[in-house]
C-alpha cells in the first residue's frame, strides 16, 4: 500500500511538473446548462409522523446559466470564479397533495388544504484556487470554491387546517444568503488562439438559507427553518483567453 502511494505521488508529481512549463493566459467565458439537486434538498418526502423530514426541499432538476473566468497569476495556478443563476422549480400537484396529507396527519384534524406559489431562484457567486492541465489544445482545470448563495426567492405555502382561518400559517418565500462552497472540473478545448470551447461539472453545498415561518402557534408536523442546498450543475460554453 506504501509502495502504491509512493508511486501515485511520483506520477503526480511528474504530471504537474510537466504542465508548469509556461504562463497560462488568463480568461473569461459564458455557459448555461443543466443544475440538478441533490440530498436533503432533492428529496419529496413529507416523513412519518413526529419524525417529519423538516430538510426535504422538494427542489427540482433546472436551468443554470452564468459567467466563469479565472486569472493565472504563476504558470498554471489561477484564482477562479463563478457567477450563476439557477431554477430549480415550484411545488407541483403531487408535492402539495403530499404536504396536505402529512399536515392532516401531524395537527390532527380531518382535512388540510396546501396552496404554493414562486420557484427556487438563487445566485451562486464562488471562488477559489485553481489548477489547469494541459494537453495540447485540451485543458482540464480542477478548482474549489467557496462564495455565497443568494436567494431570489422559495416556494411560498399557506395552509389552511379545517377550514378555519385563524389556523392557517405561512411558509414565507426567502430571500436571505448563505455560505456555500464546493468543488468543479471543467474541459477547455481551443478551435482558435482565444476562442475555445467548455464542459464543467460543479458541485454546490450550503448548510441553508434561513425560513420564516408565519402565524405557528404549534410546532406540530413539518416546520422549515433552514432549507440545506446542494447541486451538481452540469454546463456548457464558450470561453475567450485575455
Amino acid at each position: 500500500m506504501r509502495k502504491l502511494l509512493t508511486l501515485l505521488t511520483i506520477l503526480i508529481s511528474n504530471l504537474i511538473a510537466d504542465n508548469a512549463q509556461a504562463q497560462l493566459k488568463s480568461y473569461i467565458g459564458i455557459s448555461a446548462g443543466l443544475s440538478t439537486p441533490t440530498g436533503n434538498f432533492a428529496k419529496s418526502d413529507y416523513g412519518p409522523i413526529y419524525h417529519e423530514n423538516n430538510k426535504a426541499g422538494y427542489a427540482k432538476n433546472g436551468i443554470t446559466m452564468g459567467v466563469d473566468g479565472a486569472y493565472y497569476f504563476y504558470k498554471n495556478l489561477a484564482i477562479a470564479g463563478n457567477l450563476t443563476f439557477q431554477d430549480q422549480g415550484g411545488l407541483s400537484k403531487k408535492d402539495v397533495e403530499n404536504l396536505a396529507a402529512g399536515y392532516t396527519d401531524g395537527f390532527a384534524v380531518d382535512n388540510s388544504t396546501v396552496t404554493a406559489n414562486k420557484r427556487y431562484n438563487s445566485l451562486n457567486a464562488l471562488a477559489g484556487p485553481q489548477y489547469s492541465f494541459v494537453f495540447n489544445k485540451v485543458i482540464l482545470d480542477v478548482r474549489a470554491m467557496a462564495g455565497v448563495i443568494k436567494s431570489l426567492s422559495t416556494p411560498e405555502t399557506r395552509v389552511d387546517l379545517e377550514d378555519d382561518p385563524t389556523h392557517t400559517f405561512y411558509q414565507r418565500s426567502s430571500k436571505s444568503a448563505s455560505f456555500a462552497y464546493g468543488a468543479g472540473l471543467g474541459l477547455r478545448y481551443y478551435i482558435s488562439k482565444k476562442l475555445g470551447v467548455v464542459l464543467r461539472g460543479n458541485y454546490i453545498n450550503s448548510d441553508g438559507i434561513k425560513i420564516t415561518n408565519e402565524n405557528r402557534n404549534i410546532n406540530a408536523g413539518r416546520l422549515v427553518t433552514k432549507q440545506p442546498i446542494s447541486l451538481i450543475q452540469t454546463t456548457l460554453g464558450l470561453t475567450l483567453s485575455l
